[in-house]
């Protein structure tokens, strides 16, 4: 069987017959059909995917020299 990957540049997830489809392509959830625009995570939870390179959840403190 020849599995097919999610087309999302940075996904490592495999697609299935729920595939999104976007432009002739195949991704594994909509969040990487839509080259997670808002931010939106993969629906593999140890995928990363949409994150930025370089950060995570816990490497993103708040910022508190910040203030008004």
């Amino acid at each position: 069987m020849n599995e097919q990957r999610c087309a999302c540049p940075h996904c490592s997830c495999t697609v299935d017959a729920t595939a999104s489809q976007r432009d002739g392509k195949a991704y594994c959830c909509e969040a990487c059909a839509s080259g997670h625009r808002g931010g939106e995570a993969c629906r593999m939870q140890d995928c990363h995917c949409g994150e930025k390179p370089g950060e995570s959840a816990t490497d993103n403190p708040v910022n508190e020299t910040m203030r008004g």
